[in-house]
């Protein structure tokens, strides 16, 4: 008995894991399908030769995942308010003033980077280019919007 009690458990655990790597599996071939769709968006937009695009998408995604990293801890943040007030928990007037000043100080840091990466992208490509990326990237991500109804 205790033996086909444990086989079930091991059963339904090899089941659940089998189900979340599959969703896993299923996000990373998204997020790597949206990643191929945006640059392809932005380097027709922007008009890219072969050996721009070399020079200037490790950059760009280089630039990308600074913003991601840099805006994790403000993502917990907001996560632990949404799930506070989901579950009717109160949230103080000082969590709130937390995530206000950190979504501050994340807009300052990103546009340092954006500083710092223009630059960088000037060395590559020219001045028009890196307007018209400017241009595609706010473009894409109005396109994306639409396609997902928000």
């Amino acid at each position: 008995m205790k033996k086909g009690l444990l086989f079930t458990i091991m059963i339904c655990l090899a089941s659940i894991s089998l189900f979340a790597q599959q969703t896993d599996n299923k996000k990373k071939e998204q997020f790597e399908n949206f990643k191929v769709e945006r640059e392809e968006f932005i380097s027709k937009a922007m008009k890219l030769t072969a050996d721009e695009k070399k020079e200037f998408w490790p950059l760009c995604n280089e630039l990308h995942l600074k913003k991601f990293e840099l805006n994790k801890p403000l993502r917990e943040e907001i996560r632990k308010i949404h799930k506070a007030r989901k579950a009717n928990q109160p949230v103080s007037e000082a969590d709130y003033k937390k995530v206000i000043e950190l979504a501050v100080e994340v807009k300052k840091k990103e546009a340092q980077l954006e500083q710092e990466y223009t630059e960088k992208f000037l060395k590559v490509i020219p001045a028009e280019k890196v307007f018209l990326y400017q241009g595609a990237e706010r473009q894409f991500g109005k396109e994306t919007m639409k396609k997902r109804g928000r």
